[in-house]
């Protein structure tokens, strides 16, 4: 028996009824080995077959589910820790992560800002592909698309164990490596909702819930786990400044191979998606297709911004304006190619669901969602690098001697943010049909304020001869700050679901999601741009302003008396 599901595996003995039939495996049913994951009966809210068989299933598949997403939202966001790695090692020794190929590298401001463009990189291309695994489960099945995401991540891994293995790494090798961590990135859609067919309504939020949440806090686990792997020769490679980044790399390349084990072996997928014979190089083959559409966008933005870097010369302000169009053109384009170049049953489901542009509670509810999810993951790409930039130097340029430890508190932003995302589901659940308007509209009061005082200690710290001293005030400030990011995620991902018809709430979801996942691109070289400038305060407070315009759409549309869809 290989399956956790008797069900599934054993037809030793007859059926007992017609449910016990048709909940066979294609394996049993057809003597197909290669369709065992597939699935040929499911009904979640059918009482008896849940408590009897499907139970058993939706967990274990949760199980699988849980530690890819944890993987795919840390091998996402370790350039963010990553990147503060390579300045620890270039600030002690200069000839080391030197990046002569790169224009003005020579100038530790430019320095600072170029190494943020990694995280904002990576974070373009995780965002782009969350647009195509949006469409994943249903072409390929989830059992696929789990398993393929966590194998594929494999490589980028490798590639930043070779290419950290050397001081001399050229840095346009480090934005390819950072282009190809994006697998991590676009797993979120194609997670979420491969799980959410295998649990009853009744069930969704807790399921959803563990799976994200967890998910969100593999964040969390490469801010605090890569610099304790960078700080000792595990996996070999030169000593560089004291540091070891090669190693974060392979330590997620064990990782990967160990999560996606199970997913290839154990995993299933739902009877209508995938390959309808069950074959799983046809759902392989169908992944890579609708990757490769992910990647010809990510392509395009890519290969703009290493041939426009030259015209940016570090300007603060075309660093911004360059990020902002990278984002748009590479959305764009991957949207482009869905509509022309994907299978025909994905373009029907384009057509279809295209839809919900039409409703103007879609850009509403996307207008929150980048305040809640793209703030989140834009402060996790940001934070540690914030603190390296702005507590970890003087005023002169000089490194600050007492500068607080970043791998020390890195870490925690994430994991604030991570686990008030299913409390703020939970309390908009408990104060009942407004509930989400409710905790969202007071999220957003908190997270403007937060927002102020950040960029208050920030600027008092740039203009310290002790910026230390502002180090705990700010980051009190920040951890309210991913606490409300969290709590406001949950509650509109509730509002989304409240104020939708099933038939739109889906693509709203993952059509939201795909466009707030770009604030892992546009936070860093946000900061980065604003270090560089001397205004990464003026950052704060645009951000600010951004948030009080979130307030005033929720309150409007979804928390006054008599507002237009109470939610």
């Amino acid at each position: 028996m290989t399956d956790a599901h008797p069900a599934l595996t054993d037809v030793s003995t007859p059926p007992k009824s017609a449910m016990d039939d048709v909940v066979l495996s294609e394996k049993n049913q057809t003597g197909n080995p290669a369709a065992k994951w597939k699935l040929t009966y499911w009904d979640a809210e059918n009482q008896d077959f849940w408590n009897t068989w499907g139970r058993k299933i939706a967990w274990k598949n949760l199980l699988i589910s849980i530690p890819n997403l944890s993987l795919a939202f840390a091998t996402w966001i370790m350039w963010s820790i990553l990147v503060t790695q390579v300045q620890d090692a270039h600030d002690k020794d200069k000839g080391v992560f030197a990046f002569s190929d790169w224009p003005k590298m020579d100038d530790s401001k430019n320095y600072k800002a170029q190494l943020s463009m990694l995280p904002s990189i990576a974070g373009l291309a995780g965002a782009t592909l969350r647009v195509v695994n949006t469409f994943m489960v249903a072409v390929n099945g989830g059992q696929c698309s789990n398993a393929m995401n966590s194998t594929l991540t494999i490589l980028p891994m490798a590639a930043i164990g070779i290419a950290f293995s050397s001081g001399d790494v050229p840095f346009w090798v480090l934005c390819l490596a950072a282009a190809c961590s994006g697998f991590g990135g676009g797993a979120f859609a194609s997670s979420m909702s491969g799980i959410s067919f295998f649990f009853p309504k009744s069930q969704q939020g807790i399921a959803l819930g563990l799976n994200a949440g967890i998910g969100n806090l593999g964040v969390s686990l490469t801010q605090l786990i890569i610099p304790q792997m960078c700080s000792v020769a595990a996996f070999g490679g030169d000593d560089l400044g004291g540091r070891y980044p090669s190693n974060a790399g392979w330590f997620y390349v064990i990782l990967l191979i160990c999560a996606a084990t199970p997913a290839w072996l154990f995993a299933n997928y739902m009877p209508a998606h995938g390959s309808e014979s069950g074959s799983m190089m046809q759902n392989i083959f169908a992944y890579l297709r609708l990757e490769g559409l992910g990647y010809a966008g990510i392509a395009v933005g890519v290969g703009v911004f290493l041939a426009v870097n030259p015209l940016i010369k570090g300007n603060p302000v075309l660093i911004i304006t360059r990020i902002f169009m990278l984002a748009i053109l590479a959305c764009l384009t991957t949207l482009t190619a869905l509509w022309f170049l994907s299978s025909a049953a994905i373009k029907a489901k384009l057509r279809t669901q295209s839809a919900i542009f039409y409703d103007k509670h879609t850009w509403a509810m996307t207008w929150l969602y980048i305040m809640t999810f793209g703030s989140f993951i834009g402060y996790s790409s940001a934070f540690p690098k914030l603190i390296k930039d702005v507590f970890g130097y003087l005023p002169n340029g000089d490194k600050n001697p007492n500068a607080p430890s970043v791998a020390a508190f890195a870490w925690m932003g994430a994991c604030v943010g991570s686990l008030a995302r299913p409390l703020g589901g939970w309390l908009s659940d408990k104060l009942g049909a407004q509930g989400g308007a409710i905790v969202t509209h007071w999220g957003t009061l908190v997270e403007i304020i937060a927002t102020v005082l950040v960029g208050i200690f920030v600027r008092l710290a740039l203009e310290s001869d002790k910026p230390e001293t502002y180090f705990y005030p700010f980051l009190i400030c920040f951890l309210f700050l991913f606490g409300s990011t969290g709590s406001s995620n949950g509650s509109t991902f509730r509002q989304i679901s409240v104020m939708f018809p099933p038939e739109k709430a889906g693509p709203v979801l993952g059509w939201t999601s795909a466009v707030a996942a770009y604030g892992a691109a546009i936070f860093p070289a946000c900061f980065g741009a604003g270090i560089k400038g001397d205004f990464a305060d003026i950052v704060l407070y645009i951000f600010a302003v951004y948030y009080l315009s979130c307030l005033m759409v929720n309150y409007w549309y979804y928390y006054r008396t008599n507002a237009e869809k109470p939610c």
